[in-house]
């Protein structure tokens, strides 16, 4: 099959065997690949209600049809588990270098399953499968644990690792690849840890080519001519731009969701970065984009760090969200999470949670271990990010997720513990971006920003796929965009591609590109209703998955944004109505159900 490896790739870590089948046909073309995969895979093996941290749990890394072929936005690999912070669908993507290694050797899914009874790590070269004792590496930081993999092994091998927090199970603990790329969001960290598992290296001797070569070439080459003309803001200087539109908007969340406007924001701003930290810039596998910045300390208490980012998403969990002005300790809290395994968007969450917790005088500097967690405290997130990967002191109590620990502190915090699903919220306050609460709400990993990027057009005020206005505080219409979205980046998620190179409006890849590549790179004609039925088949899958591991309606928002108004900003005094907010989900279930049913009878494809 042309775009596939053609081989599905098992470990069994409890007894130590390692199986390798070939990839069906017909599981490809019902799937896509990545996203699709996973669902299919974890929704058929994953027994319900398996604690996520239990053997039974799966840790799938999945690849699509485009990953291995050299272009821009084809690096991703897609990972699916059941989450420990949530309970439900977990997934997570990350670039870099591993997704073509990864077909290189051959396979286009690594399944996961069992609990080895010493830390190992595997190295698959080609047909070459072996677990090796990690010992040695228990412990280590991530970045550690990949330099002496490939000193020991191979310089050109890719890796996958866990750091600290990952072998102590925080619930948001991230996998980090190539010293900076992660699998970041639900805790696929603390699965692997659970699995003593360190890491995952790999290397492949195959080429990977797509069915249609002339014709790919001439769409690598127009997709790096849109990719220059369009992307410019992305290769000068990664997403932290973003902080001025959602600053400008009063959309920047800010001292734990109660503000959306930061009045440091310039100090932590993409200027600022730019101006005395960004040394350099990097690419993953293929990419013209080159959207990864390194930024470097000189001097001063936080001298000598240097870190790929830090992204917008940091930037606002350790500075706006923090109310932190001091650009260099996020640079720093970024290095600690990279190394240590976490994901800054919840370990932001989690400590800003704590500071509005001892603000309130909920928690005392007795319960904190005289840790003053004070809005603009950077020494104490600094403190705390340490603590949390190693589960000591309060750190413990914020390594369960916001939502946890609000259950455990109890006394009303409740109330202001802000997450959706379990998962921690991403940097756009829903209360000015309507649709963007939505997606919150129905996004089915939680809280999140990339199932549906709807965040872009509520912010630019574009309709993502043709001409028209979006109102970012208006609710119409918000539902009919979320759920065309939702099928595209479905699809998206399971070619594999970034999402850089598929943004609302901007594009370069929108509807007719993505169904251009899939036919140029697997050989197979494809309509957009064909893309759409399997867009709703994998959706399918993962909320049938949610709804047996939930047990109800978890579509919900949490209580601050429904019930508290937005203070300061563009956007003062905007909250989430509830009438409208029921009357866009019931929207969204109808449009939903509509579709399906007119797709599945349809004789005309």
């Amino acid at each position: 099959m042309d775009g596939y490896a053609g081989r599905i790739l098992s470990l069994d870590l409890t007894r130590e065997r390692t199986k390798v089948k070939q990839l069906g046909k017909a599981f490809a073309l019902l799937h896509v690949g990545g996203k699709g995969f996973g669902a299919a895979i974890l929704s058929k093996e994953v027994e319900p209600r398996t604690d996520p941290l239990s053997p039974a749990n799966k840790l799938i890394f999945a690849t699509g049809p485009v990953n291995g072929l050299a272009l821009s936005g084809a690096a991703k690999l897609c990972a699916v588990f059941k989450s420990p912070l949530t309970g439900i669908w977990g997934e997570s993507q990350c670039g870099g270098y591993f997704a073509p290694q990864m077909k290189f050797a051959g396979y286009d899914v690594i399944a996961v399953e069992g609990t080895s009874k010493k830390p190992v790590y595997a190295l698959i070269e080609d047909d070459n499968i072996r677990l090796l004792d990690a010992s040695h590496l228990w412990g280590k930081d991530a970045f550690e644990t990949e330099e002496i993999i490939k000193k020991d092994y191979d310089r050109g091998l890719q890796v996958l690792s866990i750091g600290p927090a990952g072998e102590n199970l925080v619930r948001f603990a991230c996998i980090t690849h190539d010293k900076g790329r992660q699998f970041g969001r639900c805790g696929g960290g603390a699965v692997m840890g659970s699995k003593n598992l360190k890491a995952v290296a790999v290397k492949g001797s195959a080429v990977i080519e797509a069915a249609r070569l002339e014709e790919f070439d001439e769409f690598r080459e127009q997709l790096l001519a849109k990719i220059r003309d369009r992307l410019k803001s992305l290769t000068e200087y990664g997403t932290a731009p973003l902080m001025s539109v959602t600053n400008t908007t009063g959309t920047l969340p800010t001292r734990n969701w109660t503000e959306g406007e930061f009045e440091g924001f310039q100090k932590i701003s993409a200027e600022a970065l730019k101006k005395s930290y960004y040394k350099s810039r990097k690419a993953c596998y293929g990419c013209a984009v080159a959207c990864r910045k390194i930024s470097k300390v000189e001097c001063g208490q936080y001298a000598k760090t240097e870190v790929d980012g830090p992204e917008y998403e940091t930037l606002f969990a350790f500075g706006s969200l923090c109310a932190n002005e001091n650009l260099e300790s996020i640079i720093k809290a970024n290095e600690i999470c990279d190394r240590l395994g976490m994901d800054t968007i919840s370990a932001g969450n989690a400590i800003a949670f704590g500071m509005e917790c001892y603000e309130k005088g909920i928690l005392t500097l007795k319960d904190t271990k005289g840790v003053g967690l004070k809005f603009g405290n950077y020494e104490a997130i600094i403190e705390m990010l340490n603590q949390i990967a190693c589960r000591r002191d309060f750190g413990d109590v914020l390594a369960e997720g916001v939502k946890k620990a609000s259950e455990t502190i109890g006394k009303g915090s409740e109330k202001f513990a802000v997450h959706a699903k379990g998962l921690e919220p991403p940097g756009y306050d829903p209360r000015g971006l309507k649709g963007v609460a939505l997606s919150f709400a129905v996004s089915q990993r939680g809280a999140c920003h990339l199932r549906h990027m709807i965040y872009r057009p509520n912010l630019t005020g574009k309709h993502p796929f043709k001409e028209g206005v979006i109102h970012r505080l208006r609710y119409e219409g918000q539902a009919r965009i979320l759920v065309e979205q939702e099928a595209f980046y479905t699809l998206v998620d399971s070619m594999v591609l970034c999402k850089f190179v598929c943004l609302p409006t901007v594009g370069p890849i929108l509807w007719d590109g993505l169904k251009e590549l899939y036919q140029i790179v697997t050989g197979i004609p494809i309509t957009k209703n064909r893309l759409l039925k399997a867009a709703d088949r994998i959706n399918n899958l993962v909320r049938t998955f949610n709804e047996r591991e939930s047990g109800g309606n978890i579509d919900v928002l949490p209580s601050r944004f429904m019930c508290e108004a937005l203070n300061k900003g563009a956007s003062e005094g905007e909250t989430i109505q509830k009438s409208e907010f029921n009357r866009m989900l019931g929207e969204y279930y109808d449009l939903h159900n509509h579709r399906y049913s007119a797709l599945i009878t349809s004789q005309t494809d």
